[in-house]
Protein backbone atom coordinates (compact mmCIF):
# COMPACT_ATOMS: atom_id res chain seq x y z
CA UNK A 1 0.00 0.00 0.00
CA UNK A 2 3.57 2.14 -0.40
CA UNK A 3 4.90 2.07 -2.93
CA UNK A 4 7.13 4.59 -5.16
CA UNK A 5 8.47 4.16 -8.62
CA UNK A 6 11.24 5.90 -10.49
CA UNK A 7 8.55 8.83 -10.79
CA UNK A 8 9.57 9.34 -7.02
CA UNK A 9 12.10 11.24 -7.61
CA UNK A 10 15.65 10.43 -5.66
CA UNK A 11 13.67 7.24 -3.42
CA UNK A 12 12.37 5.42 -5.98
CA UNK A 13 14.18 3.17 -8.12
CA UNK A 14 12.10 0.49 -9.85
CA UNK A 15 10.11 1.33 -12.28
CA UNK A 16 6.38 0.51 -12.89
CA UNK A 17 6.99 -2.95 -15.10
CA UNK A 18 9.53 -4.36 -12.68
CA UNK A 19 7.08 -3.24 -9.57
CA UNK A 20 4.12 -4.86 -11.37
CA UNK A 21 6.42 -8.19 -12.35
CA UNK A 22 7.25 -8.28 -8.85
CA UNK A 23 3.44 -8.39 -7.72
CA UNK A 24 2.41 -11.23 -9.85
CA UNK A 25 6.05 -12.86 -8.96
CA UNK A 26 4.71 -12.35 -5.26
CA UNK A 27 1.55 -14.45 -5.86
CA UNK A 28 -0.47 -11.05 -5.27
CA UNK A 29 -3.49 -9.85 -7.08
CA UNK A 30 -2.98 -6.12 -6.33
CA UNK A 31 -0.68 -3.03 -4.82
CA UNK A 32 -0.34 0.83 -4.65
CA UNK A 33 1.47 3.21 -6.06
CA UNK A 34 2.28 6.40 -3.68
CA UNK A 35 4.79 8.47 -5.49
CA UNK A 36 5.90 11.49 -3.44
CA UNK A 37 3.90 14.43 -3.87
CA UNK A 38 2.25 14.00 -7.01
CA UNK A 39 0.42 11.26 -9.58
CA UNK A 40 2.48 11.46 -12.64
CA UNK A 41 2.62 7.94 -13.08
CA UNK A 42 -0.98 7.02 -12.35
CA UNK A 43 -2.17 6.90 -16.12
CA UNK A 44 0.82 4.08 -16.78
CA UNK A 45 0.59 2.50 -13.80
CA UNK A 46 -3.03 1.59 -14.03
CA UNK A 47 -3.24 0.88 -17.86
CA UNK A 48 0.08 -1.56 -17.11
CA UNK A 49 -1.71 -3.34 -14.33
CA UNK A 50 -5.56 -3.55 -15.72
CA UNK A 51 -3.03 -5.35 -18.39
CA UNK A 52 -1.48 -8.22 -16.39
CA UNK A 53 -4.81 -8.23 -14.16
CA UNK A 54 -3.10 -6.87 -11.09
CA UNK A 55 -5.71 -4.11 -9.12
CA UNK A 56 -4.16 -1.17 -8.96
CA UNK A 57 -4.77 0.85 -6.68
CA UNK A 58 -3.89 4.99 -6.73
CA UNK A 59 -2.34 6.77 -4.28
CA UNK A 60 -0.12 9.58 -3.42
CA UNK A 61 2.38 10.00 -0.10
CA UNK A 62 1.60 14.13 0.05
CA UNK A 63 3.19 16.24 2.40
CA UNK A 64 1.50 18.11 5.10
CA UNK A 65 2.38 21.12 6.11
CA UNK A 66 3.09 22.25 9.75
CA UNK A 67 1.19 25.12 9.06
CA UNK A 68 -1.04 26.19 6.41
CA UNK A 69 0.08 24.92 2.83
CA UNK A 70 0.39 29.18 1.65
CA UNK A 71 2.64 29.72 4.33
CA UNK A 72 6.66 29.70 2.11
CA UNK A 73 8.81 31.45 5.28
CA UNK A 74 10.66 28.81 7.51
CA UNK A 75 12.80 25.71 6.82
CA UNK A 76 13.56 23.55 3.97
CA UNK A 77 9.91 23.04 2.32
CA UNK A 78 8.58 25.33 4.95
CA UNK A 79 8.29 22.53 7.47
CA UNK A 80 5.83 19.09 6.49
CA UNK A 81 5.14 15.65 7.26
CA UNK A 82 4.25 12.91 4.97
CA UNK A 83 0.81 10.96 4.59
CA UNK A 84 -0.20 8.04 2.59
CA UNK A 85 -3.88 8.73 0.35
CA UNK A 86 -5.58 5.93 -1.39
CA UNK A 87 -8.23 6.52 -3.30
CA UNK A 88 -11.26 4.18 -2.39
CA UNK A 89 -13.53 5.46 -5.35
CA UNK A 90 -13.80 7.58 -7.39
CA UNK A 91 -15.07 10.46 -5.34
CA UNK A 92 -11.93 9.47 -3.91
CA UNK A 93 -9.75 9.64 -7.11
CA UNK A 94 -10.96 13.00 -8.04
CA UNK A 95 -10.20 14.42 -4.12
CA UNK A 96 -6.74 13.13 -4.18
CA UNK A 97 -6.40 14.99 -7.85
CA UNK A 98 -7.43 18.12 -6.05
CA UNK A 99 -5.25 17.58 -2.92
CA UNK A 100 -2.15 16.96 -5.50
CA UNK A 101 -3.40 20.05 -7.62
CA UNK A 102 -3.28 22.09 -4.31
CA UNK A 103 -0.02 21.44 -3.73
CA UNK A 104 1.37 22.32 -6.49
CA UNK A 105 -0.56 25.45 -7.30
CA UNK A 106 -0.67 27.09 -4.13
CA UNK A 107 1.59 25.05 -1.58
CA UNK A 108 4.09 24.67 -3.45
CA UNK A 109 7.29 25.43 -1.63
CA UNK A 110 10.38 23.13 -2.37
CA UNK A 111 7.72 20.44 -1.93
CA UNK A 112 4.30 20.18 -3.26
CA UNK A 113 2.63 20.96 -0.06
CA UNK A 114 -1.20 20.88 1.18
CA UNK A 115 -2.52 20.98 4.98
CA UNK A 116 -5.07 19.60 6.87
CA UNK A 117 -8.00 22.33 6.46
CA UNK A 118 -7.37 21.24 2.57
CA UNK A 119 -7.49 17.51 3.62
CA UNK A 120 -10.75 17.89 5.98
CA UNK A 121 -12.79 19.54 2.82
CA UNK A 122 -11.37 16.70 0.42
CA UNK A 123 -11.24 13.33 2.62
CA UNK A 124 -14.14 12.27 1.07
CA UNK A 125 -13.11 8.72 -0.25
CA UNK A 126 -9.90 8.87 0.51
CA UNK A 127 -7.98 6.52 3.07
CA UNK A 128 -4.94 7.13 4.51
CA UNK A 129 -2.01 5.60 6.30
CA UNK A 130 0.20 7.28 9.03
CA UNK A 131 3.23 6.69 6.80
CA UNK A 132 7.19 6.08 7.43
CA UNK A 133 9.04 7.97 9.58
CA UNK A 134 8.88 10.97 8.43
CA UNK A 135 4.69 10.92 9.10
CA UNK A 136 3.61 13.40 12.05
CA UNK A 137 2.66 10.66 14.49
CA UNK A 138 6.05 8.50 13.47
CA UNK A 139 8.27 11.38 13.98
CA UNK A 140 5.97 12.19 17.65
CA UNK A 141 6.55 8.34 18.82
CA UNK A 142 10.32 8.40 18.24
CA UNK A 143 10.97 11.67 19.78
CA UNK A 144 8.75 9.52 22.76
CA UNK A 145 5.94 12.39 22.99
CA UNK A 146 3.33 9.60 22.50
CA UNK A 147 1.12 11.80 23.72
CA UNK A 148 1.21 14.20 20.84
CA UNK A 149 1.32 11.01 18.56
CA UNK A 150 -2.18 10.17 19.86
CA UNK A 151 -3.67 13.34 19.41
CA UNK A 152 -2.61 13.71 16.13
CA UNK A 153 -4.06 10.21 15.54
CA UNK A 154 -7.22 11.17 16.93
CA UNK A 155 -7.39 13.92 14.50
CA UNK A 156 -6.56 12.09 11.23
CA UNK A 157 -9.54 9.24 12.61
CA UNK A 158 -12.11 12.43 12.33
CA UNK A 159 -10.97 13.82 9.39
CA UNK A 160 -11.33 10.11 7.55
CA UNK A 161 -13.28 8.33 9.84
CA UNK A 162 -12.88 4.72 9.72
CA UNK A 163 -10.26 5.22 6.99
CA UNK A 164 -7.28 5.99 9.13
CA UNK A 165 -4.79 3.47 9.54
CA UNK A 166 -1.35 3.13 11.29
CA UNK A 167 1.30 2.29 9.25
CA UNK A 168 3.86 0.04 10.31
CA UNK A 169 7.45 -0.40 8.39
CA UNK A 170 10.68 -2.74 9.04
CA UNK A 171 13.30 -1.86 7.08
CA UNK A 172 15.99 -2.50 9.99
CA UNK A 173 16.17 1.08 10.84
CA UNK A 174 16.72 1.57 14.45
CA UNK A 175 14.29 4.16 15.01
CA UNK A 176 11.61 2.04 13.11
CA UNK A 177 11.31 0.01 16.23
CA UNK A 178 10.39 2.40 18.21
CA UNK A 179 7.89 3.47 15.90
CA UNK A 180 6.54 -0.39 16.12
CA UNK A 181 6.46 -0.39 19.77
CA UNK A 182 4.35 3.10 19.73
CA UNK A 183 2.14 2.04 16.97
CA UNK A 184 1.13 -0.91 18.49
CA UNK A 185 0.43 0.70 21.80
CA UNK A 186 -1.32 3.38 20.13
CA UNK A 187 -3.56 0.90 18.49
Amino acid sequence: LHNHSDYSLLDGAQNIDVMLDTTLSLGMDSIALTEHGNMFSTVQFFKAAKKRGIKPIIGSEVYIAKGKHTEKTGQLGGGSNHLILLAQNYIGYKNLMKLVTYGYLDGFYYRPRVDKDLLRKHSAGLIALSACLKGEIPERLVKNDFEGARKVALEYSEIFPNRFYLEVQNHRIPEEQININGMVKLA
